[in-house]
């Protein structure tokens, strides 16, 4: 077992206890029982119609994206990314997956909370919080070349086997496919964001901090944001992400301000992964002189 699967196990291991071990035996013992009525936690996120069927859905969450994460790290290699052969089939399972976890989210939800007004939704209320979105991207990829310039990425990367890139990464460097491409495009740049958001912040955050508070639910979502990418490389930089990416919401009440961040943060590595591809040179000579961490 590698250092990295070690540290991805032990950084989900830590998510689960301090969810289901630790917050959740704490609320029933405060809140549950005779006499007792659990407070809801103040905050521009509503939280109203959440209760404890979602412990059920935050289980199945975790369980889907650790299992998925066992099965990955445990598996063996295909070869150059699968041999290259399906990308377009597996691609498009992984936009069906993408859609599913939203319509698993509806489904949790159905009856018990208007995800218009619970997501903050309605455009014409919320247009202007989505417009700090790139400034948020901006100081994220900031914070990555702090990192490298730390020696921080070349200290982890002696912990991870291969080279570190993220899959969807290697696939637009390598693949020459226009449906491939295209495909890659659409899973990071709007499967991803929508998909993600819904279910890290729409539905996780929202559902933890219904049983803890806004600090533990920020933090947690974040851990586990990181988590569930597999990537011991990317871990630190998407931890603190997705902790940006549930303030966000917090801090503005509508899923759109997250959903804006991820795109633009998940656009902007795909505009430079194409750069890089049509122009290689550009590549060895970033290489020489910074290093950045291309992820979503």
């Amino acid at each position: 077992m590698t250092i990295e699967v070690q540290v991805i196990d032990t950084v989900l291991a830590l998510c689960a206890g301090m969810f289901f071990l630790w917050a959740v035996p704490s609320y029933a013992l405060r809140h549950e029982g005779p006499g007792k009525i659990p407070p809801l936690p103040r905050g521009r996120v509503p939280i109203r119609g959440f209760g404890l069927v979602d412990l059920l859905g935050i289980s199945l969450f975790f369980g889907f994206y650790a299992g998925t994460w066992w099965l990955s790290s445990r598996g063996e290699e295909t070869g150059e990314l699968g041999e290259m052969e399906g990308l377009s089939v597996g691609l498009l399972f992984g936009l069906f997956l993408q859609g599913l976890q939203i319509l698993l989210v509806v489904a949790l939800l159905f009856r018990r909370v208007n995800l218009v007004e619970a997501f903050g939704l309605r455009w014409q209320r919320t247009w202007w919080q989505v417009v700090f979105a790139p400034g948020v991207v901006l100081v994220m990829w900031a914070f990555m070349v702090f990192l490298d310039g730390t020696g921080y990425n070349e200290w982890i990367s002696s912990f991870v086997e291969g080279d570190g890139e993220q899959e969807t990464v290697k696939l637009l460097g390598k693949s020459w496919d226009p449906l491939v491409l295209g495909l890659v495009a659409v899973v990071a740049c709007v499967g991803a964001p929508l998909a993600e958001e819904v279910v890290f912040r729409g539905y996780i955050y929202a559902a933890v901090k219904r049983f803890t508070n806004i600090p533990f639910a920020v933090i947690f979502s974040g851990l586990l944001f990181g988590a569930v990418h597999g990537n011991l490389l990317a871990l630190l930089p998407l931890t603190i992400l997705g902790i940006a990416l549930a303030l966000a919401y917090e801090y503005t009440g509508s899923l759109w301000a997250p959903i804006a961040i991820h795109f633009c943060f998940n656009a902007a590595t795909v505009v430079i992964q194409f750069i890089f591809k049509f122009n290689p040179e550009l590549l060895e000579e970033l290489e020489k002189n910074a290093g950045l961490v291309l992820l979503w």
